[in-house]
């Protein structure tokens, strides 16, 4: 036994990707939607068969009204039982009425007593058990697989469903007229109260477990009444919207479907043989698709996708039927709507509910699924009064009202898959600080009363915030504030609020700037002698002469740096302070190694505003200097000066970490011309780590010729160059969209990292299986295999990093960081939420190569059935040598150099030997000394 269930696994595998521990939870979930349906299609066709007989075709419209009428009671009562019940006490309680209801139905039957207001009570009975046992069955699924299992294995639990109405409607076919349909009924009770059990068995074994958290749901669930839910979710109206207009064409369509059968065949179990008989029909077709369709259609072009086939698969023979109103038309049109309703569409439906909170989906599921449906059901009942009693129009024109509704089907479908797209978009995306992205709104007054209570009485941190917010601004309620910071401890405040202060310029506040001529902090005495050189009405010269010969130097090397500042462009000014000659004097004076830090600072930002190119060389000096500060004073003057002469210097800082931010911001100040000092060392240097660091600089520039720069960085071959280059090119999507990033040439690039990383997956898979246990201190090839293993998963995190990074050039780069960051975390829900989104995101081609890669990537062991399902040849140990050896890793080539060494195994000497003249010093040392190993 326990053979032939291995066996049944593993051909479930192949045909319907039934991993490992799923087949039991699968089995039993189709099993009961298979004894559900095939209850439904018994009990259809005998119904529809004695209405139709007693009642005549023209009563199907009051019919579709009453159960609308009684599903609204049923979902009030329902929406009431629901806090206090649990899913499986709701379930178990619909089984044991249905069942005693239909043995009461049957005993009417069998006296002749199914009759009159009875005979309506059964066909609503049938209606609503139909949608309510289906809805119940639906939700216990969303509560034992997640949406990634779901949507693998929707296709062939739904099979399940489909061969219940295969065998439901032959049976009613084949039995009806043999036993009597009133027989049928008692069947029905039999088959139902098998059900039982199985719900039992799925809720103990898979539902359970985490009873606390489904008690939570059931707290949370209790508060607000599934209509006002619906109603303030787009996505869920939308999904309402969809149901209710396809109930509706549905029963327009059943009623076309009934009509003409009617009309053909008179007698009541000849009649619920030719339903039963096209009922199972169409199933047949259904199961087929769902086998053999449903799952590529979903699986490769998506939930909106498979949600068009359903109404395109009705509107074409609804505008034939116009033509030609005959019974085979209406055959057609029915199957159409029938085979996809129950398969594709079926499948797309459940799959749209499943990104809805499960709390929410317990509150709305039924109510949408009973209610809207038996409500829609009514108003397709009114649409057949109207058409049919009182206008009295012919049965095919009914089909130009379907054609309308189908036509707003499709609008509702192509706008629902936008909101379960973003549904997945809004579980995985980082949250956005707001307060930092949006602009300080100055003509509110709350606002305002807010931002002077932060200058007051906030921390330095907001404070510091708040000042940067208020740039430039004159509003007079700021002026007590921002002097009160004058005096704060905080230096930085102390310099931001008299930069703030600067720009009133009614304001004479210079007798206590002048006090802040003396602070020991330059950014203060900086921003002090700025203050008073716009703001003194008295002789400016004579201010910038006395300080100028202050005793303390401090001051003096401000007053220089403010007044290389002011004549920065005024030639003449320049010579009445004889700012060269200050200069020339400071620069002199700085070289005395017992000089002040703080002198040379100045001085050095004084050269940069100077504009004296003769001192230039005086700042490439100190641009590598010990002391950090000092190198930093050089860079930024550096950044004033603007020279192009500064550019390739600046870029060789990039590579020490301390400094880099430093020279990005420097570096920034010259423009575009930037990137062309930026092609040079692309293209001459071969520092790998110079090259890499320009990528830094790139991102920050919006122009073309900086992602063209920014590719042909790719295209350099270093694992490390690629990566930031990668990472530059997304912040450079996201700051610039606008900017062409070569989509064409990206999905190239994509493909090729894909194979790169299944080639890197099969080697690690088969160097893994070789690997064995350290059997001492000195076991080299352990030592040097594990080495390898651990050097193979890394650069499989890197390839999958890179195509990350890649998507994120075709897409958008937050959308597609979110998913990568998502499918790392270690909560499942968030995993899921990821991956699901992922799916969605990538077109067929992609999708196609990517998604079993991604799914594979996350495996903790990447096991022989994981390797099987990509499809790939695991390589010999000597394929996989020569597969790294080929390629351009070099520390992998390095660590298979080292193991085919420590191996000593002639076969491999071929390979070590084709290494031995490379030229890369590295690899030929390591290959020479494999080669002299093996012939030892």
């Amino acid at each position: 036994m326990k053979f032939v269930l291995e066996h049944l696994r593993k051909v479930l595998g192949r045909l319907f990707e039934i991993r490992q521990g799923e087949t039991k939870r699968v089995l039993l979930l189709q099993a009961n939607i298979f004894l559900i349906v095939t209850v439904i299609l018994i009990l259809k066709p005998i119904a529809n068969a004695l209405f139709l007989d007693r009642f005549g075709v023209m009563a199907l419209p009051r019919a579709f009204i009453l159960v609308a009428v009684f599903a609204a009671l049923l979902s009030y009562g329902y929406s009431r039982l629901l806090p206090r019940a649990s899913l499986l006490r709701i379930i178990q309680r619909t089984y044991i009425v249905f069942i005693l209801s239909l043995v009461g139905f049957g005993a009417l039957h069998l006296v002749g007593l199914l009759d009159s207001w009875i005979l309506y009570a059964f066909y609503i009975e049938v209606a609503l058990f139909a949608v309510l046992s289906a809805s119940q069955f639906w939700i216990l699924v969303n509560v034992v697989l997640n949406v990634r299992e779901a949507k693998r294995l929707f296709g062939f639990i739904g099979a399940g469903a489909i061969a219940g109405g295969i065998f439901g409607g032959y049976l009613t076919s084949i039995a009806a007229p043999i036993f009597g349909s009133e027989n049928l009924l008692f069947l029905c009770a039999v088959i139902l109260m098998i059900c039982l059990p199985i719900t039992n068995t799925l809720w103990k074994r898979y539902v359970a477990p985490h009873q606390t958290q489904l008690r939570q749901i059931k707290r949370k669930s209790s508060s607000e009444h599934p209509y006002r839910i619906i109603r303030q979710s787009r996505h869920l109206s939308l999904i309402a919207g969809i149901l209710a207009v396809s109930v509706v064409v549905s029963k327009l369509v059943d009623f076309q479907f009934s009509a003409l059968a009617s009309a053909t065949y008179t007698d009541s179990d000849e009649l619920a043989s030719f339903f039963g008989f096209w009922f199972s029909t169409m199933n047949i077709i259904s199961l087929l698709i769902q086998l053999f369709l449903t799952k590529n259609v979903v699986g490769r072009y998506g939930v909106g996708f498979s949600l068009f086939l359903l109404p395109l698969g009705i509107l074409l023979p609804e505008i034939l039927i116009l033509i030609i109103p005959k019974l085979w038309v209406a055959i057609l049109l029915r199957v159409n709507e029938g085979s996809l309703k129950q398969s594709v569409n079926k499948a797309g439906i459940e799959l749209l509910a499943l990104p809805i909170p499960l709390e929410v989906k317990n509150q709305t599921k039924t109510f949408i699924d009973v209610f809207v449906d038996s409500l829609a059901t009514g108003v397709g009942g009114l649409i057949l009064i109207i058409c049919v009693s009182i206008l009295e129009v012919p049965t095919e024109f009914i089909s130009v009202v379907t054609i309308l509704l189908v036509i707003l089907w499709l609008y509702m479908a192509r706008k629902v898959r936008v909101e379960y797209l973003r549904s997945f978009q809004l579980k995985v995306a980082k949250p956005i600080n707001k307060e930092e992205s949006k602009a300080i709104d100055l003509s509110n007054e709350s606002v305002l009363g807010g931002l002077k209570k932060v200058l007051t009485s906030g921390t330095e941190s907001e404070i510091l915030f708040v000042l940067k917010k208020l740039k430039e601004t004159n509003d007079q309620t700021f002026v007590d504030p921002l002097k009160s910071l004058l005096l704060h401890p905080n230096h930085l405040i102390r310099a931001e609020a008299l930069g703030r202060l600067y720009f009133y310029k009614g304001l004479n506040i210079n007798d206590q700037v002048r006090t802040m001529i003396k602070d020991p902090e330059d950014e203060v005495r900086i921003a002090a002698f700025e203050y008073l050189i716009e703001h003194s009405s008295a002789d400016i010269e004579g201010l910038m002469r006395h300080y100028l010969v202050d005793e303390d130097p401090k001051v003096r090397s401000a007053a220089l740096m403010s007044l290389a500042i002011e004549t920065r462009d005024n030639l003449a000014l320049k010579l009445k302070f004889d700012l060269s000659g200050r200069l020339a004097r400071g620069i002199e004076s700085i070289s005395d190694p017992k000089s002040q830090s703080d002198e040379v600072k100045s001085l050095l930002l004084a050269v940069g505003h100077s504009g004296f190119e003769e001192f230039y060389p005086t700042l490439l000096t100190y641009l590598r200097h010990d002391d950090k500060s000092i190198a930093v004073a050089a860079i930024k003057a550096a950044a004033q000066a603007m020279d192009p002469d500064f550019i390739l210097p600046l870029i060789e800082l990039l590579s020490q970490k301390e400094l880099q931010q430093e020279v990005l911001a420097a570096l920034d100040n010259f423009g575009p011309g930037v990137i062309s000092a930026i092609a040079q060392i692309v293209n001459e240097h071969e520092n790998l780590d110079e090259i890499r660091n320009v990528a830094l600089l790139l991102e920050r520039k919006h122009f073309q010729s900086a992602v063209d720069l920014l590719f042909q960085l790719i295209a350099k071959g270093d694992i490390a160059t690629q990566a930031q280059a990668l990472r530059s090119l997304n912040q450079l999507k996201t700051s610039f969209p606008h900017l062409n990033f070569y989509k064409k040439a990206t999905v190239d690039l994509i493909l090729a990292e894909a194979k790169n990383y299944t080639n890197t997956l099969t080697v690690l898979y088969a160097q893994r299986a070789k690997s064995q246990p350290k059997q001492s201190n000195e076991d080299q090839i352990a030592d040097a295999r594990n080495s390898l293993v651990d050097l193979l998963e890394r650069r499989l995190d890197g390839n999958l990093e890179r195509i990350f990074y890649l998507l994120g050039l075709k897409y958008s780069p937050p959308d597609i960081l979110s998913i990568y960051d998502g499918i790392q975390s270690k909560k499942q829900d968030i995993y899921v939420n990821a991956i699901e989104f992922l799916d969605n995101l990538l077109d067929s081609q992609l999708k196609k190569v990517l998604m079993p890669l991604v799914e594979t990537a996350l495996l903790d062991n990447i096991s022989k059935d994981a390797i099987d399902q990509l499809k790939i040849k695991i390589p010999t140990q000597y394929e996989c040598f020569e597969l790294i050896l080929a390629g351009k890793d070099q520390r992998l080539k390095l660590a298979v150099l080292h193991l085919i060494k420590v191996l000593k195994d002639v076969k491999y000497l071929p390979l070590a030997i084709k290494y031995v003249d490379d030229h890369n010093a590295k690899i030929s040392t390591f290959a020479k000394e494999a080669a002299a190993a093996i012939r030892g």
